[in-house]
């Protein structure tokens, strides 16, 4: 999940409300949730997002309201592996220490040494698809809060501070081809631990179709962290009416837009059009592509005609869809979304690994 990626949003539809946002920082044997999960709570007590299976909710929604109040940061821990209540006060048993840090979260905030909002710039760096890297002072006062912010495109976000830039530029460029998500280091030039976070944008789905059974797989996509493009000539289908969830409708034949566009890179590709001929047209023109998955709705033996005589690749999914014997376009999108997430989980953690 694009944990971040949410709350970003939910602060941006929230822009007068003050929050705390909780981040795991640390785990100490097994967890729910792995470090760099987070949850926002709001002053009103609100909450998005979860970082436990529930054992940690509650006792949070104290320590945020606290936070929150008197702006100040929090670094708690959760020893959750004792069966009594002698930890703090849950007995909940499970196999894990959990560490947690709690700090002020406002959409307006402006860090020390940035001259305007930071996450406004970070929402619109985001929205143009590149990743961005963070790096903090993890500290309990509020004022040494020191961020700097980092794009993959090759431009720091909003700070000033050209000291603290060129102390961590080398660690964050580190960090960021890493492919981890967050790390916490201890570095020679600071006296607190440095926090490194990565933000990444939504990965992009574009579906070639708009048929009735794209509804409810549309919907899906877009409550998992996928930034949803549906290509498909009909006004009376390509619209947000039909797909309110949808980010961007491309009102064009398929063939016409892949004779003049391109699909960027590890993009997540279905081809749903139900029409034996633009299928054929479309995978035809997606074959030399890099994408993350290309998937072609309808049994494998359709799929291979459509390349005729050549042979379809074996990195080509057909049929879409963990076999779950699903019926229906309701159990088929489930079955079609369980697959992404596994390809989209399994980079990630080849990404973490390398």
């Amino acid at each position: 999940m694009n944990d971040f990626y949410r709350i970003l949003g939910k602060m941006k539809n929230n822009k007068e409300t003050r929050f705390a946002m909780a981040t795991i920082i640390g785990v100490d044997g097994s967890a729910y949730r792995h470090p760099g999960a987070k949850m926002l709570i709001s002053e009103d007590g609100r909450q998005y997002g979860t970082i436990s299976a529930g054992c940690l909710e509650e006792d949070l929604s104290y320590q945020a309201y606290d936070v929150i109040m008197n702006r100040q940061p929090k670094t708690l821990i959760y020893d959750l592996r004792s069966e009594d209540d002698l930890s703090w006060g849950q007995g909940a048993g499970c196999n894990g220490s959990i560490k947690v840090y709690v700090e002020p979260y406002e959409w307006d905030y402006v860090p020390p040494f940035h001259s305007q909002s930071i996450w406004p710039l970070v929402d619109s760096k985001l929205n143009l698809g590149h990743k961005i890297g963070m790096a903090k002072i993890i500290s309990d006062n509020y004022s040494n809060r020191t961020h700097v912010f980092y794009s993959e495109d090759g431009q720091f976000i909003g700070t000033t501070n050209k000291n603290m830039k060129e102390k961590l530029l080398p660690e964050l460029l580190s960090f960021i081809k890493s492919g981890k998500k967050i790390d916490l280091i201890q570095l020679s030039d600071f006296k607190e631990n440095i926090l490194f976070e990565l933000y990444e944008p939504r990965e992009q789905l574009y579906i070639f179709g708009a048929g009735p059974d794209v509804e409810p797989l549309a919907r899906l996509a877009s409550d998992t962290d996928f930034s949803v493009t549906i290509i498909d000539p009909r006004s009376s289908r390509c619209n947000e009416f039909i797909f309110p969830t949808v980010d961007q409708f491309i009102l064009t034949h398929p063939e016409s837009y892949l004779e003049n566009h391109e699909i960027p890179n590890k993009s997540y590709i279905l081809i749903m059009t139900h029409s034996f001929q633009r299928d054929s047209n479309i995978l035809r023109k997606l074959i030399q592509s890099s994408p993350s998955y290309l998937g072609v709705l309808g049994p494998r033996r359709r799929t291979e005609r459509l390349l005729l005589p050549d042979r379809l690749p074996d990195w080509i999914y057909s049929p879409i869809g963990l076999n779950i014997d699903a019926e229906g376009p309701e159990e088929i999108s489930i079955s079609i979304m369980a697959e992404l997430l596994k390809v989209r989980n399994k980079t990630h953690k080849v990404k973490e690994s390398i």
